[in-house]
């Protein structure tokens, strides 16, 4: 393992110090057991000094002026996020893409459907009809049974290979007998599984169920080549509403959304070597979908159009490629303009050390054939456009031979086209994961690039990207932790350590630039709640027709407490009886402050503090809080705000089980259930005038608590049920208290309508009376109560008879 810094962030000074003093200091109690009558009186100040011994952080007035946060990034997977359910339209989803086990056959799987029958599908009477209020699946014919999964340790599966492939490791371990690990392993189970397999259940349908009379494919086209299958994913209207969630984060909160087999969306027609014309049309639709949604690609050019590339060491497949990058980019240049384009982050084929490739051919020169043809492809287009790579784990060598091959050739290697010695790489892109530990992500990351820098000394000063940097491998697999503010937590804890430790600590000798979750997916019954997602997914199919709801975790929530963190970085100290504790504690801070820039602006600061003792949730055990803040700028109208999070208060999935787990929830049992996404805020108060606060708090573990001193469209759910999605971009100002949305039936009387106050870009409106055809619009109000002007207004659905 390489040592991190000494005890307390930044002892050498990294910051300078700039203006007048802004100190936070934190105190706590220990850890201690608490009855449920204390959680009345959490993130509620003043409940008194703590006693015992005390846990502290203080942050003091030195600010990085050019340390600014970084991006935070989700990344979906392109077939690979397909989930076991129907998309609205009777075209079954395409299955999820798991890595390659030699030993296992092609398997035939069942569709998913609705109720309606697909083509080649027979339907049978039901056994049962699905109860609502049930709670669980109704019974019915069952669906084949995938084999149960192989497990294996963390060492060599025997043979020398693993699950992953020979010699590879799907979760970043040992490869053959060799081990590969940075530091000694910690124990994992490996899962494998035939490249296409059935659910391990059937989809709740209420009338149907189909039988595949052809064999599934994961691949570009489905059975009887129609549409490709990352169109039926990326395209579909779950996708389009998860999108639109992410999306909603206030303030630029997720900013990238980096999707595997893009290129899949591109049709080809010709072959090599005889000219190829292509159709970038769904390509366009999606990369318009993530513009609308204020959303930038993590652009992997991975995938096949149509098939018609197998192979990278046929010189004229690798000249046609170089072609086809060229003109995409050139393409989306001349669509969105190059300010927009070059924000993209380009990147290569997804973990290529892994072998997912399909029917392509990747030896090690064949992908270096097909790295110079990305390169040089973006280069024609536009030197502006960045490339980076390989998106792999970085195993010591000689395990991941084509991501350290990768880094020779982009030193010493030949351009395939120019012939010159080099190409070039603007950033390195890892996978790292946590294996359910916070610090050990950070701690793989290090050894990586300790490593890298040893071997290439050149890339010291090149930025490092991990945009796999997720808690445990394996998004589909259920965990409890998954389901609430445990998991919310565990991602501030993991960013604060980032932060703090390597691009706030000037030090350090990495250039960390980007933090990527890979937890956009779509999760599927029967686990709405518990696998790798933002939001909890209904696929309601006692409607007619079906529709699909979602709703927000509280992980997809932090991400708007994050976003609060603007300026420059405050430096933070955590110390327990005075001694300095390290960034691996149960209780961390970030803090921020932006300076005022021009009249119109006004000072402001953000203190996020978590409670997180990583997977694990304690229901008996909390932290006892006193914050102080001091040194606040005078000025008028001074307020503050808390907002806060637990698993009491906010939890979606805790709302579901008190309502017996139901498969299809009702809109009433929707409405509670949205009533718990949102923290639980505090009317803004005044701030002292001598410009000292204290607030005293419980924080239980797992916790948030944060201190804070336009364009609109609809989206329809189902039959008297609609999604409101606006922009914040035109709203400068941090300081919002809620949005007010407003709604006509005829255009003319605008009545408000109700809900909890929220900073969140979207909103549900699921009246009883089923009345959502009018007129709708929304305005910010903030901390004093200021209500700026409204947006345009939007008729619903378009075409109505009366004007807005």
């Amino acid at each position: 393992t390489v040592p991190l810094a000494p005890p307390g962030p930044f002892p050498t000074g990294p910051f300078q110090k700039t203006g007048a003093a802004s100190t936070l200091q934190v105190t706590a109690a220990p850890l201690l057991a608490h009855s449920a009558s204390n959680h009345e009186r959490l993130g509620l100040p003043p409940l008194g000094p703590p006693g015992g011994a005390e846990r502290g952080v203080s942050l003091g007035s030195r600010a990085a002026a050019a340390r600014h946060f970084p991006p935070v990034g989700v990344t979906p997977r392109g077939c690979a996020a397909c989930p076991p359910g129907p998309p609205l339209g009777g075209t079954p989803h395409p299955r999820p893409r798991p890595p390659r086990s030699p030993a296992a056959p092609a398997r035939q799987a069942p569709p998913d459907a609705g109720g309606w029958t697909l083509p080649g599908c027979r339907a049978l009477p039901p056994k049962s009809l699905p109860d609502p209020a049930a709670g669980r699946a109704p019974t019915r014919r069952p669906a084949p049974r995938r084999p149960r999964p192989q497990r294996w340790s963390r060492g060599a599966r025997p043979g020398g290979g693993t699950a992953a492939g020979p010699g590879l490791r799907e979760d970043g371990g040992p490869c053959g007998r060799t081990p590969c690990g940075a530091r000694a392993p910690m124990p994992r189970r490996l899962r494998s599984w035939p490249r296409c397999w059935p659910p391990p259940r059937p989809w709740p349908r209420p009338r149907t169920w189909c039988a595949w009379t052809r064999p599934a494919r994961c691949g570009p086209c489905g059975p009887s080549g129609e549409a490709p299958a990352s169109d039926r994913h990326d395209l579909g209207w779950d996708q389009q509403l998860n999108l639109a969630y992410v999306g909603a984060v206030p303030h630029g909160g997720i900013q990238q959304v980096r999707t595997h087999w893009l290129l899949d969306l591109v049709s080809a027609r010709g072959a090599a070597g005889q000219g190829l014309s292509y159709n970038f049309t769904l390509l366009d639709r999606y990369l318009d979908l993530l513009k609308e949604n204020q959303l930038v690609p993590g652009f992997e050019l991975m995938g096949s159009p149509s098939g018609r590339f197998t192979d990278f060491e046929d010189k004229q497949q690798v000249f046609e490629w170089k072609e086809l990058v060229s003109l995409l980019a050139r393409r989306y240049i001349g669509r969105y303009g190059l300010a927009h384009v070059s924000k993209w982050n380009f990147e290569t084929w997804n973990e290529p050390d892994h072998g997912d490739f399909d029917n392509v051919t990747m030896t090690l020169q064949g992908f270096l054939n097909y790295y110079d043809a990305c390169s040089e492809g973006l280069r024609a287009a536009s030197p502006a456009l960045r490339l980076g790579g390989p998106g792999d784990a970085f195993h010591p060598p000689p395990c991941s031979p084509l991501s350290w091959g990768l880094l020779a050739h982009c030193l010493h290697g030949t351009n395939f086209f120019t012939g010159e010695v080099g190409v070039r790489l603007d950033y390195i892109a890892l996978h790292k994961k946590g294996a359910g530990s916070s610090i050990y992500i950070l701690e793989q990351e290090l050894a990586a690039v300790q490593q890298i820098q040893r071997l290439f000394p050149q890339f010291r000063d090149t930025p490092i990207y991990n945009d796999e940097a997720d808690p445990l491998v394996g998004w589909a697999l259920p965990q409890p932790w998954r389901t609430d503010v445990t998991y919310a937590a565990m991602v501030v804890k993991v960013i604060a350590q980032h932060q703090n430790q390597l691009v706030a600590n000037t030090s350090a000798s990495v250039r960390y630039e980007l933090l990527s979750n890979d937890n956009a997916f779509l999760s599927y019954h029967p686990h709405p709640f518990s696998q790798r997602t933002l939001t909890a997914r209904f696929q309601v199919n006692n409607t007619r027709p079906p529709h699909v709801q979602l709703l927000r975790k509280p992980v997809l929530t932090a991400m708007g407490l994050l976003a609060l963190l603007d300026g420059e970085q405050l430096w933070a100290q955590v110390s327990q009886a005075g001694a300095v504790l390290d960034s691996n504690h149960t209780v961390g801070v970030l803090a921020s402050a932006h300076r005022a820039v021009g009249p119109a602006d006004a000072w402001r600061a953000a203190v996020l503090v978590y409670a997180s003792d990583d997977t694990r949730a304690h229901a008996n055990r909390s932290a006892a809080l006193v914050l102080h803040l001091h040194g606040v700028p005078p000025g008028p109208g001074l307020v503050y705000v808390t907002l806060y999070m637990d698993n009491r208060l906010c939890s979606p999935h805790a709302e579901w089980q008190r309502l017996s787990r139901p498969v299809f929830p009702s809109a009433e049992q929707f409405r509670r259930m949205r009533a718990a996404e949102d923290p639980v805020a505090s009317a803004p108060r005044p701030f002292p005038r001598d410009g000292r606060l204290t607030l005293h708090s419980l924080l239980p573990l797992p916790s948030l608590l944060l201190v804070h001193v336009t364009r609109l469209r609809a989206l329809p759910l189902t039959h008297g049920q609609l999604l409101l999605v606006w922009s914040d971009d035109s709203v400068g100002a941090r300081c919002l208290w809620t949005y007010e949305i407003q709604f006509s039936p005829d255009g003319v009387a605008y009545r408000p309508l109700s809900r909890k106050p929220s900073t969140f870009n979207l909103f549900v409106f699921s009246p009883d009376s089923k009345v959502v055809s009018g007129c709708y619009r929304v305005r910010a109000k903030d901390y004093w109560a200021r209500l700026g002007p409204f947006s345009r207004p939007l008729r619903h659905p378009e075409g109505a008879p009366h004007e807005c």
